[in-house]
């Protein structure tokens, strides 16, 4: 039984796919599909030119698994999950109730936050390079005029979805950057995992998002300097195919300074961007967003829900260190939201 994963030459989601891939040791096979993207069409049923595995699979975002029945599934933390549900041992989720939830926490703050840093300074500083790298990587052989122009298509494309990234001053997105980047080396000093002696849904969530910030140039010239454990973890991360087993913690030896240090780094920027998108999805339906205001909206509140699952013991535990983590509060739901979630499902 192969599953097979069709991936994005620059995706961190496809990178986080494949290590978990790696980790539990399922049998897979890994595929960029090449030819057919332009630069300027849609990944997807929009791609005219050639028939690929991602045109037929109709999805339009990386990655894509192709599970062993023929099916198509996208959006990586379900298929994640699903894998949970199909396969024993290697597990990522956490025995305790309250380490399972901070490993989903983590893991969304990973997914929709830290690619704003990256993308600000892919689409901004590093363009040329960055699209010539992605065109090359979706297309193989090009001469320099073909390249050329479908870098300069994607260049178009991508810098038009910046958004409000825009108007974030230089010096304001680096802070943020860097103060993430201390607190991640600073665990790093300590310990290679959050949770243990085994990875977590929370580390390949990190894991894929830095398998993109090793490579870029400014970003991956700032990692360098700044965070040498950073960097090398990233590389260890990319196959744990050999790694054994090894235990979860218990709670007092995970809930450290330093784990709120990381939360903290990420949290703030999370909730203000999600907390902002809500009014632009208001009324509409967003049940099938794969990504975008409306399916970071779903995250958000699919994290809410998990909290407000937790027991009353479980939340009591988790009190003072969400609230030293300025967490607590934007953790609740608010009026009438918990009847506006929407499970997470295989796209």
């Amino acid at each position: 039984m192969t599953f097979k994963i069709y991936a994005g030459p620059a995706s961190p989601y496809s990178q986080k796919v494949r290590g978990v891939f790696r980790y539990r040791r399922i049998p897979h096979t890994w595929l960029v599909p090449m030819g057919g993207f332009t630069g300027s069409n849609t990944l997807g049923n929009d791609i005219a030119t050639v028939s690929t595995p991602l045109s037929q699979a109709n999805k339009g975002v990386v990655p894509v698994v192709e599970y062993p029945d023929g099916t198509h599934k996208a959006d990586s933390t379900p298929i994640i999950l699903d894998l949970e549900a199909q396969f024993e041992g290697r597990s990522l989720l956490p025995v305790h109730p309250a380490m399972a939830f901070l490993s989903y926490f983590i893991e969304d703050l990973c997914d929709e936050y830290l690619p704003l840093p990256m993308f600000y300074f892919r689409w901004l500083e590093d363009q040329e390079w960055c699209g010539r790298r992605q065109m090359t990587g979706w297309n193989g052989a090009l001469d320099d005029e073909t390249l050329s122009a479908y870098a300069t298509n994607f260049l178009n494309r991508q810098q038009g979805q910046l958004g409000i990234l825009n108007s974030i001053p230089r010096q304001a997105m680096l802070e943020q950057y860097q103060r993430f980047l201390d607190a991640i080396e600073a665990h790093l000093s300590s310990a290679l995992f959050l949770f243990g002696t085994r990875p977590s849904l929370a580390e390949f969530g990190l894991f894929g998002q830095l398998s993109q910030y090793i490579i870029d140039p400014t970003v991956s010239s700032i990692l360098k300097d700044r965070a040498i454990r950073t960097f090398q973890w990233t590389h260890f991360m990319d196959d744990l195919s050999g790694i054994e087993e090894g235990a979860w913690a218990m709670p007092e030896d995970c809930l450290t300074d330093k784990l709120a240090q990381l939360i903290a780094s990420m949290a703030p920027a999370y909730f203000l961007m999600a907390n902002g998108m809500k009014a632009q999805v208001e009324g509409r339906d967003i049940t099938h967003d794969l990504n975008g205001p409306g399916y970071r909206v779903k995250c958000l509140l699919q994290i809410k829900q998990r909290f407000a699952e937790l027991d009353e013991d479980n939340q009591a535990l988790l009190k003072p260190f969400l609230t030293d983590c300025g967490c607590w509060e934007s953790l609740q739901f608010s009026k009438g939201e918990a009847a506006q979630v929407i499970p997470l499902t295989l796209g």
